[in-house]
């Protein structure tokens, strides 16, 4: 038996109680951020974004908001995706108390091109938000090149 293979499996064996421990310590912190995201959300919502031949199209996600708490704003080539919810619950029992909750989510898309604002369409349906930008649009200007 080769001395350099004998080497190898000692030290694999003498290295199994660290992998082990930072294993268990791993699935710790990643039940740890589970159990807290469910708690205080971390992430945004889910975009998705599709092109086609004529459009850019971007699709997110915001099952249980309404279509008055969506703000969307076009900055040149950025689109903005602002869902704000807030919630007041008002106890008139017998002591009065008052909770408020207030939570911002904000999603920034950008595009290669200057967004027309005229020609970009929204829709919100069965929780999913729709905006349509086109890609040939009457505002861009191509210019030709002279020899």
């Amino acid at each position: 038996m080769d001395p350099k293979n004998i080497r190898l499996d000692r030290f694999d064996l003498d290295m199994r109680p660290l992998r082990d421990f930072m294993g268990r310590m791993d699935n710790l912190f990643n039940q740890s951020f589970k159990q807290i995201n469910n708690h205080i959300p971390l992430r945004s919502f889910w975009v998705d974004v599709n092109e086609t031949d004529t459009a850019i199209i971007i699709e997110a996600s915001l099952q249980g908001y309404k279509p008055e708490q969506i703000q969307l704003e076009i900055i040149d080539n950025k689109i903005r995706i602002d869902v704000v919810e807030s919630n007041i619950i008002e106890n008139n029992r017998a002591s009065y108390s008052k909770k408020q909750y207030f939570q911002q989510k904000e999603r920034i898309i950008t595009l290669p091109f200057t967004i027309p604002e005229e020609e970009t369409k929204a829709s919100f349906k069965n929780g999913i938000l729709k905006i349509t930008v086109p890609k040939d649009n009457s505002k861009r200007k191509f210019l030709s090149i002279d020899e």
